[in-house]
């Protein structure tokens, strides 16, 4: 019929703008006893491209079960939705919507179905049972574990089968020659080490949180973009300035201003602060620069400290700086560009946006509560940005009293668009700073990095010094050790120097 339709449309209306035949998904998937159907169906699809190829119109829809019509439908009973080859049935109405969706593209051969949800691990369907079920074996309880199930009778066909729905319904990959040797109590190991990961997974995301973010509350929210510590002020050398973290509030120098001989201020570069700015290093760093050209007055000097995130920060301050012709230097503490890309890529390597909101949300809620986070995780991506925020603030513990609402939105779009501006920032094309550069290093780093000095040596042509502080990430934050280095009271082993060999005329 397509075929002799083919013809009499060349002829009698060679401008026809619409040409749409029905296939099926049993003829672009397969399906066990419908090869002629399938082949049949396949025919139709070749028409259609024919025609594309020649410049007529050509529309071949692989259709999956539908709804309202049809035999699947008087196989229905009591409305109950019926799962037939994966797919579920497809509603007429969203047949006419996908329907238009086709006729507006140019590919000849598309395909429109409802999958049903896959059974993962754990859940009510069992590897081991799915298996014998293929193989036809009523009890596996009889069955030896050991036995290959080549020698239970698995022919070629069975071990296809039992490959496809592996990959499909658990995730898991074997090869040809794995099947083979495949047995039941592989099968368990496999089910038991599938549990073991997802497990491991899920709660890695909220440990690494708890080495890479400072838990915030209520209080460290303050909407001032600088904030004057209370300091010794016993030498006069004008003011310092401290960048804070990923959490982007001055109440992580909190502590240690108190033991700071200078006038200090930190600057504040969270979404409360820098709404606007703070998914760019660059656009944070040049909305910061007025307020610190305002704070140094006739200060033609510059010492700016910064800690994790908030070192990139001073590092694009340092470079806009001298290029006013003011000279200084920086104290990096555990923060560098390489470094912070490194961990960015180590700790938040997410295959989309979306994703990403969904793996911050999950960390921050598993810093404040105890949560099953793999049901959390698929709740979360199954959301938009505005319901993966409604999630959160439902499963976030009332009784805590740490954070509104607001300050958990607040807390989660900073940490978002901080973890973006790292993986835009670069700085291969950005000349070198002049200021020299301290970086103060955990020792116990949370990232391991080939070089020393993080690759500062690359950031600037001045001299990079290394000193080490005990505890990590964020427990070094508490060591005098800073306070000491600020204060320039040096403590001198455990010092290496790096410096750019330059060529003696």
């Amino acid at each position: 019929m397509t075929k002799k339709m083919d013809e009499l449309s060349r002829t009698i209306c060679p401008q026809l703008r619409h040409f749409v035949v029905f296939s099926s998904v049993s003829c672009g998937r397969g399906n066990a006893g419908q090869t002629n159907y399938g082949m049949a169906n396949s025919v139709m699809e070749r028409i259609c491209e024919k025609r594309t190829e020649e410049g007529l119109h050509g529309l071949a829809i692989q259709w999956g079960a539908i709804g309202d019509v049809g035999l699947v439908a008087d196989m229905q009973e009591e409305n109950k939705e019926l799962v037939i080859g994966g797919t579920l049935q497809q509603r007429i109405s969203s047949c006419l919507d996908t329907l238009e969706v086709f006729l507006l593209q140019d590919r000849p051969v598309v395909s429109s179905m409802v999958v049903a949800e896959k059974t993962k691990i754990g859940g009510s369907m069992n590897i081991s049972e799915t298996v014998a079920h293929i193989m036809g074996l009523k009890n596996i309880n009889t069955v030896p574990p050991n036995v290959p199930l080549v020698e239970m009778g698995m022919d070629s066909m069975m071990a296809v089968e039992i490959k496809q729905t592996l990959e499909r319904e658990f995730d898991i990959s074997l090869t040809a020659q794995d099947i083979r040797t495949l047995n039941f109590a592989k099968l368990k190991q496999i089910t038991i080490t599938g549990i073991q990961e997802k497990i491991h997974n899920t709660n890695k995301i909220s440990e690494d949180f708890d080495v890479l973010i400072r838990k915030t509350k209520d209080a460290d929210f303050v909407p001032d973009i600088l904030v004057e510590f209370i300091t010794k002020k016993e030498v006069d050398r004008g003011n310092i300035f401290l960048l804070p973290g990923i959490e982007g509030c001055s109440s992580v120098y909190k502590t240690m201003a108190s033991g700071i001989k200078f006038s200090a201020t930190c600057l504040q570069h969270g979404v409360l602060n820098i709404p606007d700015d703070s998914h760019s290093v660059m656009k944070s760093a040049a909305y910061l620069l007025p307020h610190i050209l305002k704070k140094m007055k006739d200060q033609r000097k510059f010492l700016i400290v910064g800690y994790s995130f908030g070192s990139l920060i001073a590092i694009e301050l340092a470079r806009l700086l001298e290029a006013k012709d003011f000279s200084g230097r920086l104290i990096l503490i555990d923060g560098a560009p390489d470094q912070m890309k490194i961990l960015v890529n180590q700790y938040f390597h997410c295959a989309s946006l979306e994703e990403l909101r969904s793996t911050v949300l999950l960390g921050l809620l598993g810093m404040y509560a105890t949560i099953n986070k793999e049901t959390l995780a698929l709740e979360l991506n199954k959301c938009n940005t505005d319901e993966k925020l409604k999630v959160f603030h439902a499963y976030f513990p009332k009784d805590l009293n740490v954070l509104t609402i607001e300050n958990q939105k607040l807390i989660y779009f900073t940490i978002y668009n901080h973890i973006v501006a790292v993986q835009d920032y670069d700085i291969s094309s950005l000349p070198r700073l002049k200021s020299s550069i301290t970086l103060l290093k955990p020792t116990f780093p949370i990232v391991s990095f080939t070089e020393e000095d993080y690759g500062l040596h690359k950031v600037t042509e001045g001299k990079v010094q290394i000193h080490y502080v005990e505890g990590n990430h964020i427990t070094m934050m508490d060591n005098d050790k800073i306070i000491s280095t600020i204060n320039e009271e040096w403590v001198e082993d455990n010092i290496i120097q790096y410096k750019e060999e330059e060529e003696e005329e």
